[in-house]
Protein backbone atom coordinates (compact mmCIF):
# COMPACT_ATOMS: atom_id res chain seq x y z
CA UNK A 1 0.00 0.00 0.00
CA UNK A 2 1.24 3.30 -0.77
CA UNK A 3 2.34 5.47 1.97
CA UNK A 4 1.62 9.40 2.13
CA UNK A 5 5.51 11.11 1.87
CA UNK A 6 6.57 13.18 4.96
CA UNK A 7 6.49 16.81 4.49
CA UNK A 8 10.49 17.94 4.60
CA UNK A 9 12.35 21.45 5.49
CA UNK A 10 14.29 22.91 2.83
CA UNK A 11 17.01 21.83 4.12
CA UNK A 12 16.15 18.16 4.59
CA UNK A 13 19.55 15.64 4.90
CA UNK A 14 19.31 11.64 4.72
CA UNK A 15 22.14 11.79 7.10
CA UNK A 16 21.88 11.31 11.16
CA UNK A 17 21.08 14.37 13.22
CA UNK A 18 23.95 13.74 15.65
CA UNK A 19 26.65 14.36 13.18
CA UNK A 20 26.19 17.61 12.80
CA UNK A 21 27.88 18.59 16.63
CA UNK A 22 31.21 16.53 15.87
CA UNK A 23 33.55 17.88 13.56
CA UNK A 24 35.62 15.25 11.47
CA UNK A 25 37.74 13.69 10.93
CA UNK A 26 37.98 12.39 14.48
CA UNK A 27 41.71 11.24 14.04
CA UNK A 28 44.73 12.01 11.50
CA UNK A 29 45.10 9.53 9.08
CA UNK A 30 48.32 7.32 10.84
CA UNK A 31 49.07 5.30 7.45
CA UNK A 32 49.36 1.66 7.53
CA UNK A 33 48.58 0.29 10.51
CA UNK A 34 51.69 -0.94 12.70
CA UNK A 35 53.38 -4.08 11.50
CA UNK A 36 52.86 -6.01 14.85
CA UNK A 37 50.61 -5.39 17.72
CA UNK A 38 49.79 -7.17 21.20
CA UNK A 39 45.92 -6.65 20.31
CA UNK A 40 44.33 -5.95 17.29
CA UNK A 41 40.77 -4.61 17.85
CA UNK A 42 38.55 -4.77 15.07
CA UNK A 43 35.61 -2.00 15.39
CA UNK A 44 35.82 1.22 16.16
CA UNK A 45 32.65 1.87 18.58
CA UNK A 46 31.49 1.86 21.82
CA UNK A 47 33.12 -1.61 22.54
CA UNK A 48 36.47 -1.31 20.50
CA UNK A 49 37.43 2.00 21.43
CA UNK A 50 36.44 1.19 25.19
CA UNK A 51 38.91 -1.95 25.22
CA UNK A 52 41.69 -0.37 23.42
CA UNK A 53 42.06 2.55 26.03
CA UNK A 54 42.10 0.20 28.45
CA UNK A 55 44.27 -2.25 26.97
CA UNK A 56 46.73 0.82 26.00
CA UNK A 57 46.59 1.81 29.67
CA UNK A 58 48.08 -0.72 30.94
CA UNK A 59 50.86 -0.83 28.90
CA UNK A 60 49.72 -3.14 25.67
CA UNK A 61 50.29 -1.78 21.83
CA UNK A 62 46.85 -2.10 20.62
CA UNK A 63 45.80 -1.42 17.29
CA UNK A 64 41.89 -0.50 16.22
CA UNK A 65 41.03 -1.44 12.81
CA UNK A 66 37.76 0.41 11.28
CA UNK A 67 36.39 -0.15 7.93
CA UNK A 68 35.10 3.27 7.86
CA UNK A 69 35.91 6.66 8.46
CA UNK A 70 35.71 6.21 12.47
CA UNK A 71 32.16 7.68 13.41
CA UNK A 72 30.85 8.32 10.19
CA UNK A 73 28.86 4.63 9.71
CA UNK A 74 28.38 2.05 12.21
CA UNK A 75 25.37 2.15 15.31
CA UNK A 76 27.88 3.83 17.90
CA UNK A 77 26.84 7.58 16.34
CA UNK A 78 23.31 6.17 14.64
CA UNK A 79 21.37 5.53 17.79
CA UNK A 80 18.55 6.99 19.47
CA UNK A 81 20.90 7.89 22.25
CA UNK A 82 19.13 5.80 25.11
CA UNK A 83 21.22 4.63 27.55
CA UNK A 84 19.03 1.33 29.20
CA UNK A 85 19.61 -1.21 31.19
CA UNK A 86 17.33 -4.01 29.74
CA UNK A 87 18.04 -6.82 28.36
CA UNK A 88 15.00 -8.68 26.36
CA UNK A 89 14.30 -11.26 28.92
CA UNK A 90 13.02 -10.07 32.51
CA UNK A 91 14.76 -11.12 35.55
CA UNK A 92 12.73 -13.78 36.71
CA UNK A 93 12.50 -15.59 33.41
CA UNK A 94 16.60 -15.52 32.86
CA UNK A 95 16.76 -17.03 36.41
CA UNK A 96 13.86 -19.67 35.63
CA UNK A 97 15.92 -20.92 32.51
CA UNK A 98 19.35 -20.02 33.91
CA UNK A 99 19.37 -20.19 38.08
CA UNK A 100 21.43 -17.80 39.69
CA UNK A 101 23.37 -16.86 36.49
CA UNK A 102 20.34 -15.28 35.41
CA UNK A 103 20.40 -12.63 37.98
CA UNK A 104 23.46 -11.86 37.38
CA UNK A 105 23.03 -11.18 33.76
CA UNK A 106 20.27 -9.13 34.51
CA UNK A 107 22.20 -7.38 36.97
CA UNK A 108 24.94 -6.61 34.60
CA UNK A 109 23.26 -4.24 32.58
CA UNK A 110 22.98 -2.12 35.38
CA UNK A 111 26.35 -2.30 35.57
CA UNK A 112 27.07 -1.24 32.47
CA UNK A 113 24.96 2.03 32.63
CA UNK A 114 26.71 3.00 35.91
CA UNK A 115 30.46 2.30 34.27
CA UNK A 116 29.06 4.85 31.01
CA UNK A 117 27.95 7.73 33.93
CA UNK A 118 31.26 7.30 35.23
CA UNK A 119 33.33 7.27 32.02
CA UNK A 120 31.68 10.55 31.09
CA UNK A 121 32.49 12.00 34.07
CA UNK A 122 35.87 10.53 34.94
CA UNK A 123 36.78 11.69 31.34
CA UNK A 124 34.82 14.91 30.95
CA UNK A 125 33.14 14.21 28.10
CA UNK A 126 30.58 16.71 26.98
CA UNK A 127 27.74 14.37 25.27
CA UNK A 128 24.65 16.46 26.51
CA UNK A 129 24.42 13.35 29.15
CA UNK A 130 20.89 13.89 31.45
CA UNK A 131 19.31 11.17 33.74
CA UNK A 132 15.95 11.32 32.20
CA UNK A 133 14.43 8.06 33.32
CA UNK A 134 12.36 5.83 30.70
CA UNK A 135 9.04 5.78 30.07
CA UNK A 136 8.02 1.95 28.55
CA UNK A 137 4.28 2.20 27.01
CA UNK A 138 1.87 -0.82 26.97
CA UNK A 139 0.76 -0.59 23.08
CA UNK A 140 -2.07 -3.29 24.25
CA UNK A 141 -3.92 -4.26 27.05
CA UNK A 142 -2.57 -8.16 27.03
CA UNK A 143 1.06 -5.86 28.24
CA UNK A 144 -0.64 -4.34 31.21
CA UNK A 145 0.28 -7.40 33.18
CA UNK A 146 3.54 -7.73 32.17
CA UNK A 147 4.30 -4.26 33.00
CA UNK A 148 3.06 -4.38 36.48
CA UNK A 149 5.54 -8.00 36.46
CA UNK A 150 8.21 -5.83 35.17
CA UNK A 151 7.92 -2.93 38.02
CA UNK A 152 7.77 -6.14 40.32
CA UNK A 153 11.28 -7.12 39.12
CA UNK A 154 13.11 -4.13 38.84
CA UNK A 155 11.78 -2.92 42.75
CA UNK A 156 12.33 -6.14 44.48
CA UNK A 157 14.11 -8.51 42.54
CA UNK A 158 17.09 -5.81 41.33
CA UNK A 159 16.61 -2.91 43.75
CA UNK A 160 16.21 -0.44 41.04
CA UNK A 161 13.58 2.39 40.82
CA UNK A 162 10.30 1.85 38.90
CA UNK A 163 7.25 2.96 38.49
CA UNK A 164 3.94 1.50 37.03
CA UNK A 165 1.28 4.33 35.63
CA UNK A 166 -2.37 3.24 34.83
CA UNK A 167 -3.57 4.55 31.40
CA UNK A 168 -5.81 7.65 33.99
CA UNK A 169 -2.03 8.57 35.10
CA UNK A 170 -0.41 8.74 31.60
CA UNK A 171 -1.22 12.18 30.78
CA UNK A 172 1.18 13.38 33.64
CA UNK A 173 3.79 10.89 31.27
CA UNK A 174 3.12 11.49 27.78
CA UNK A 175 1.04 13.33 25.76
CA UNK A 176 -0.85 10.80 23.37
CA UNK A 177 -3.82 8.53 23.95
CA UNK A 178 -2.11 5.61 22.08
CA UNK A 179 -1.54 3.68 24.84
CA UNK A 180 -2.92 1.41 27.82
CA UNK A 181 -0.67 2.05 30.48
CA UNK A 182 3.35 2.57 31.17
CA UNK A 183 6.18 2.18 33.27
CA UNK A 184 8.66 5.04 34.58
CA UNK A 185 12.18 3.17 34.86
CA UNK A 186 14.52 5.34 36.91
CA UNK A 187 17.85 4.20 35.79
CA UNK A 188 17.84 5.54 31.85
CA UNK A 189 19.78 8.52 30.83
CA UNK A 190 19.87 10.38 27.81
CA UNK A 191 23.22 10.96 25.29
CA UNK A 192 24.20 12.02 22.47
CA UNK A 193 25.95 9.09 20.91
CA UNK A 194 28.14 10.71 18.19
CA UNK A 195 29.69 13.14 21.11
CA UNK A 196 30.06 9.95 23.51
CA UNK A 197 31.56 8.48 20.49
CA UNK A 198 34.21 11.73 19.71
CA UNK A 199 34.91 11.47 23.42
CA UNK A 200 35.66 7.58 23.86
CA UNK A 201 38.21 8.27 20.41
CA UNK A 202 39.76 10.81 22.31
CA UNK A 203 40.15 8.62 24.85
CA UNK A 204 41.30 5.65 23.30
CA UNK A 205 44.44 8.11 21.31
CA UNK A 206 45.19 9.50 24.84
CA UNK A 207 45.85 6.35 25.93
CA UNK A 208 47.87 5.28 23.49
CA UNK A 209 46.17 3.20 21.29
CA UNK A 210 46.79 3.42 17.38
CA UNK A 211 43.25 4.19 15.33
CA UNK A 212 43.36 2.87 11.93
CA UNK A 213 40.22 3.85 10.28
CA UNK A 214 39.56 3.14 6.44
CA UNK A 215 41.21 0.12 7.13
CA UNK A 216 38.92 -3.06 6.47
CA UNK A 217 40.70 -6.25 7.92
CA UNK A 218 40.08 -8.79 5.14
CA UNK A 219 41.79 -12.35 6.61
CA UNK A 220 42.27 -13.22 9.78
CA UNK A 221 44.43 -16.31 10.11
CA UNK A 222 46.64 -17.78 13.06
CA UNK A 223 50.12 -18.39 12.35
CA UNK A 224 51.61 -21.57 13.43
CA UNK A 225 53.77 -20.22 16.39
CA UNK A 226 50.78 -18.43 17.64
CA UNK A 227 49.03 -15.10 17.41
CA UNK A 228 47.19 -13.67 14.22
CA UNK A 229 47.85 -12.69 11.31
CA UNK A 230 45.45 -9.88 10.12
CA UNK A 231 45.44 -9.05 6.55
CA UNK A 232 43.90 -5.28 6.12
CA UNK A 233 43.46 -3.25 2.77
CA UNK A 234 46.14 -1.31 3.88
CA UNK A 235 48.64 -3.39 5.37
CA UNK A 236 49.41 -6.78 7.35
CA UNK A 237 49.39 -7.07 11.20
CA UNK A 238 50.82 -9.52 13.67
CA UNK A 239 49.16 -9.93 16.55
CA UNK A 240 49.17 -12.17 19.90
CA UNK A 241 45.26 -11.79 20.08
CA UNK A 242 42.27 -10.14 18.37
CA UNK A 243 39.08 -9.32 19.80
CA UNK A 244 36.52 -8.79 17.04
CA UNK A 245 33.68 -5.52 18.56
CA UNK A 246 31.79 -5.36 15.01
CA UNK A 247 28.46 -5.76 16.62
CA UNK A 248 25.82 -5.95 14.16
CA UNK A 249 28.44 -5.55 11.50
CA UNK A 250 29.69 -8.30 11.53
CA UNK A 251 30.97 -10.12 8.16
CA UNK A 252 32.89 -13.07 6.48
CA UNK A 253 35.77 -12.33 8.42
CA UNK A 254 34.91 -14.82 11.55
CA UNK A 255 32.01 -16.89 9.43
CA UNK A 256 31.20 -18.57 12.54
CA UNK A 257 30.62 -15.32 14.16
CA UNK A 258 28.40 -13.92 11.12
CA UNK A 259 26.15 -16.95 11.64
CA UNK A 260 25.22 -16.03 14.98
CA UNK A 261 24.52 -12.47 14.35
CA UNK A 262 21.11 -11.11 12.65
CA UNK A 263 21.51 -7.18 11.11
CA UNK A 264 18.38 -5.62 11.28
CA UNK A 265 17.42 -2.05 10.13
CA UNK A 266 16.43 0.66 12.87
CA UNK A 267 15.75 3.72 11.44
CA UNK A 268 15.13 7.14 12.50
CA UNK A 269 13.76 10.69 11.56
CA UNK A 270 13.99 14.35 13.70
CA UNK A 271 11.78 17.01 13.06
CA UNK A 272 13.00 21.10 14.03
CA UNK A 273 13.71 21.82 17.51
CA UNK A 274 9.72 22.21 19.05
CA UNK A 275 7.88 25.01 20.61
CA UNK A 276 9.03 24.81 24.08
CA UNK A 277 4.65 24.17 24.79
CA UNK A 278 4.31 21.38 22.00
CA UNK A 279 7.40 19.43 24.01
CA UNK A 280 5.83 20.24 27.67
CA UNK A 281 2.38 18.50 26.27
CA UNK A 282 4.21 15.74 24.21
CA UNK A 283 6.82 14.46 26.56
CA UNK A 284 6.24 16.67 29.78
CA UNK A 285 9.29 14.77 31.80
CA UNK A 286 11.78 14.65 28.97
CA UNK A 287 11.68 11.18 29.23
CA UNK A 288 13.43 8.50 27.10
CA UNK A 289 10.27 6.72 25.45
CA UNK A 290 9.45 3.17 23.72
CA UNK A 291 6.49 0.73 23.81
CA UNK A 292 6.01 -2.80 23.61
CA UNK A 293 5.70 -3.81 20.39
CA UNK A 294 8.32 -6.51 18.49
CA UNK A 295 8.60 -3.64 15.45
CA UNK A 296 8.65 -1.15 18.20
CA UNK A 297 8.65 2.77 18.32
CA UNK A 298 11.44 4.58 20.24
CA UNK A 299 11.23 8.69 20.75
CA UNK A 300 12.86 11.30 22.61
CA UNK A 301 13.76 15.25 22.22
CA UNK A 302 17.53 15.73 21.44
CA UNK A 303 19.37 18.30 22.97
CA UNK A 304 18.30 21.11 20.78
CA UNK A 305 14.40 20.43 21.42
CA UNK A 306 13.49 18.37 18.19
CA UNK A 307 11.59 15.04 18.03
CA UNK A 308 13.74 12.07 17.26
CA UNK A 309 11.45 8.98 16.46
CA UNK A 310 12.69 5.69 15.93
CA UNK A 311 11.38 2.38 15.23
CA UNK A 312 12.19 -0.79 13.50
CA UNK A 313 9.83 -0.18 10.39
CA UNK A 314 10.29 -3.42 8.77
CA UNK A 315 12.86 -6.93 9.17
CA UNK A 316 13.91 -6.08 5.55
CA UNK A 317 16.17 -3.66 4.18
CA UNK A 318 14.90 -0.35 2.48
CA UNK A 319 15.52 2.77 1.62
CA UNK A 320 16.05 5.60 4.04
CA UNK A 321 13.16 7.86 2.39
CA UNK A 322 10.77 4.90 2.55
CA UNK A 323 11.28 4.57 6.03
CA UNK A 324 10.97 8.13 6.71
CA UNK A 325 7.82 7.93 5.31
CA UNK A 326 6.45 4.97 7.37
CA UNK A 327 7.77 6.58 10.76
CA UNK A 328 6.29 9.76 9.81
CA UNK A 329 2.62 8.46 9.93
CA UNK A 330 3.63 6.40 12.82
CA UNK A 331 4.33 9.31 14.77
CA UNK A 332 1.55 11.41 13.84
CA UNK A 333 -0.82 8.62 14.84
CA UNK A 334 0.99 8.16 18.23
CA UNK A 335 1.14 12.48 18.56
CA UNK A 336 -1.29 13.73 15.66
CA UNK A 337 -0.22 17.07 17.86
CA UNK A 338 2.69 17.10 15.31
CA UNK A 339 0.75 16.33 12.04
CA UNK A 340 2.35 18.93 9.28
CA UNK A 341 5.41 19.40 11.14
CA UNK A 342 8.26 18.96 8.73
CA UNK A 343 11.26 16.22 9.15
CA UNK A 344 14.64 17.49 9.07
CA UNK A 345 16.70 14.40 9.18
CA UNK A 346 16.04 11.11 8.45
CA UNK A 347 18.75 7.91 8.81
CA UNK A 348 19.02 4.50 9.37
CA UNK A 349 21.27 2.14 10.64
CA UNK A 350 21.71 -2.04 12.26
CA UNK A 351 20.78 -3.59 15.44
CA UNK A 352 22.79 -6.91 16.64
CA UNK A 353 20.11 -9.32 17.04
CA UNK A 354 20.69 -12.74 18.57
CA UNK A 355 18.70 -16.13 18.09
CA UNK A 356 17.88 -16.11 22.41
CA UNK A 357 17.80 -12.42 22.19
CA UNK A 358 20.37 -12.19 24.61
CA UNK A 359 24.14 -10.66 23.98
CA UNK A 360 27.44 -12.83 24.04
CA UNK A 361 31.00 -12.54 24.59
CA UNK A 362 33.78 -15.07 24.51
CA UNK A 363 35.79 -16.81 22.34
CA UNK A 364 34.98 -18.35 18.67
CA UNK A 365 37.22 -20.33 16.38
CA UNK A 366 39.93 -18.94 19.37
CA UNK A 367 39.24 -15.31 18.25
CA UNK A 368 37.82 -12.89 20.89
CA UNK A 369 34.55 -11.43 20.36
CA UNK A 370 31.51 -9.41 22.18
CA UNK A 371 28.19 -8.95 20.21
CA UNK A 372 24.53 -9.29 20.19
CA UNK A 373 23.10 -6.18 22.23
CA UNK A 374 19.33 -6.46 20.56
CA UNK A 375 19.67 -2.54 20.38
CA UNK A 376 20.99 -1.81 24.04
CA UNK A 377 24.14 -1.04 22.51
CA UNK A 378 25.37 2.16 24.08
CA UNK A 379 25.76 0.48 27.50
CA UNK A 380 26.44 -2.93 26.93
CA UNK A 381 28.74 -2.33 23.98
CA UNK A 382 30.81 -0.31 26.77
CA UNK A 383 30.27 -2.59 29.34
CA UNK A 384 31.68 -4.85 26.96
CA UNK A 385 35.06 -3.09 25.92
CA UNK A 386 36.17 -3.04 29.51
CA UNK A 387 35.05 -6.49 29.94
CA UNK A 388 37.15 -7.50 27.62
CA UNK A 389 40.08 -5.68 27.87
CA UNK A 390 40.17 -6.95 31.88
CA UNK A 391 39.92 -10.37 30.39
CA UNK A 392 42.91 -10.08 27.41
CA UNK A 393 45.17 -8.94 30.66
CA UNK A 394 43.93 -12.09 32.56
CA UNK A 395 42.83 -9.90 35.37
CA UNK A 396 39.12 -10.79 36.08
CA UNK A 397 37.36 -14.26 34.55
CA UNK A 398 34.91 -13.10 31.63
CA UNK A 399 31.67 -11.58 32.14
CA UNK A 400 28.57 -13.92 33.03
CA UNK A 401 27.66 -13.69 29.41
CA UNK A 402 30.29 -15.89 28.25
CA UNK A 403 28.61 -19.10 29.73
CA UNK A 404 25.82 -18.87 27.39
CA UNK A 405 25.19 -20.84 24.29
CA UNK A 406 25.48 -19.11 20.97
CA UNK A 407 22.59 -20.42 18.73
CA UNK A 408 23.05 -19.82 14.94
CA UNK A 409 20.84 -18.41 13.41
CA UNK A 410 18.49 -20.74 11.10
CA UNK A 411 19.45 -20.75 7.34
CA UNK A 412 21.39 -17.63 7.86
CA UNK A 413 22.37 -16.95 4.15
CA UNK A 414 18.58 -17.50 3.53
CA UNK A 415 17.44 -14.62 5.71
CA UNK A 416 16.47 -12.40 2.62
CA UNK A 417 13.76 -15.25 1.52
CA UNK A 418 12.00 -15.53 5.27
CA UNK A 419 12.65 -12.51 6.95
CA UNK A 420 9.50 -10.67 5.23
CA UNK A 421 7.49 -13.65 6.86
CA UNK A 422 9.00 -12.94 10.18
CA UNK A 423 8.59 -9.58 9.95
CA UNK A 424 4.74 -10.28 8.93
CA UNK A 425 4.14 -12.66 12.05
CA UNK A 426 5.65 -9.97 14.51
CA UNK A 427 3.23 -6.91 13.03
CA UNK A 428 0.21 -9.85 13.83
CA UNK A 429 1.83 -10.49 17.36
CA UNK A 430 1.83 -6.79 17.86
CA UNK A 431 -2.14 -6.28 17.09
CA UNK A 432 -2.67 -9.08 19.58
CA UNK A 433 -0.92 -7.69 22.07
CA UNK A 434 1.71 -10.96 22.64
Amino acid sequence: MPVPPAPLTPGYRETPLWHEAVARPLVQDPGPPPRDADVVVIGGGYCGLTAAAELARRGRHVVVLEAGELGESGASTRNGGMVIPELKHGVRALTRRYGALGWELARSVFDACALVGRIIEREAIDCDFAPTGGLLLAHHTAQVESLRDAEREWVDDLCAGARFVPRQELREEIGSSEYVAGLVMDDVAAIQPAKYHAGLVRRAVASGAVLCDRTRADVLEPRSHGGWRVATTRGVVHAGDVLVATNAYSDGLVPQLARRVLPIGSYIIATPPLDESLRRELIPNRRMVFDTRHLLAYWRYSPDGRMVFGGRTSLVPMTVARARDLLYQELIRIHPQLEGWPIDFAWGGSVAITRDRLPHFGRIDGVAYATGCNGTGIALATWFGERAACWLLGEEPPPAFAQLKFPTIPAHRLRSAYLPAAGAAMRALDRLGR
